[in-house]
């Protein structure tokens, strides 16, 4: 069955629905910031969100549980003792853990690249440069080559990403999803994916592009596939 691109409008017969998710994913949508302009870049992270709870959470474990596991009985036998200071390293590694996550993790997106920090350690992938573009259950895989950057969508507001791959869907063909560019079925899925992204981008931003009607037009016009990629000529076939 053939799939044919949607337009997108204020009034369109049969919108994009949102799909429903449970869970972890569904608490990290509702804590998701979501920026206004979907064309801004964006250094994404949750510190905002976590530190102000992890902080004091990991201060009072760190006072509590040592104390607790020094009160216990020595009568009690040496297995309890070594339990107990067990379960005191696996919480406050646990604690400590999503606090320095939170604290030293970092995403970002702009016009040219996406890129993810951890520390010192640093990883980007320009769009230009995308081979490979993978769904999984809880977010994008985006490869270079073999660099890959994971898209935790359901976390983060991933909006010029979104208008980006669509964007290099008109220039340039790569891997989506298990089709490879000389798969015969290569069209359909970029078609499924060019319908997927743009109406989950106009789902997240629709109070902008109501009011930027030019910005819905540009997004119109990437979701029709192209008349031929940069690596072909006029004519050619894909």
């Amino acid at each position: 069955m053939s799939i044919e691109p949607r337009y997108l409008s204020a009034d369109m017969d049969n919108p994009p629905i949102r799909v429903l998710v449970e869970g972890s994913e569904r608490v990290q949508e509702a804590l998701r910031v979501m920026g206004s302009n979907p064309y801004e870049p964006r250094v994404l992270s949750q510190a905002r969100g976590m530190i102000p709870i992890f902080l004091p959470f990991a201060a009072g474990l760190t006072w509590a549980e040592p104390s607790m596991a020094l009160d216990t009985d020595p009568s009690e036998g040496i297995n309890n003792i070594v339990y107990g200071w067990i379960g005191v390293a696996f919480f406050l590694g646990v604690v400590f853990w999503i606090l320095g996550d939170a604290t030293f993790r970092r995403y970002g997106v702009d016009h040219d690249k996406v890129w993810a920090r951890f520390g010192p350690f640093y990883r980007e992938i320009r769009f230009a440069d995308i081979t490979c573009f993978n769904f999984s259950t809880d977010r994008y895989d985006i490869w270079a080559g073999k660099t890959k950057i994971k898209i935790y969508y359901h976390k983060y507001d991933y909006a010029p990403l979104y208008i980006r791959l669509l964007e290099e869907l008109h220039h340039h063909k790569f891997r989506l999803n298990g089709a490879d560019i000389t798969d015969p079925n290569w069209e359909q899925q970029a078609q499924h994916w060019r319908n997927f992204l743009s109406g989950d981008l106009w789902l997240d931003h629709r109070d902008f592009y109501d009011t930027h009607p030019q910005h819905l037009a540009h997004l119109n016009t990437l979701i029709s596939p192209p008349d031929h990629y940069d690596d072909e000529q006029p004519g050619q076939p894909a």
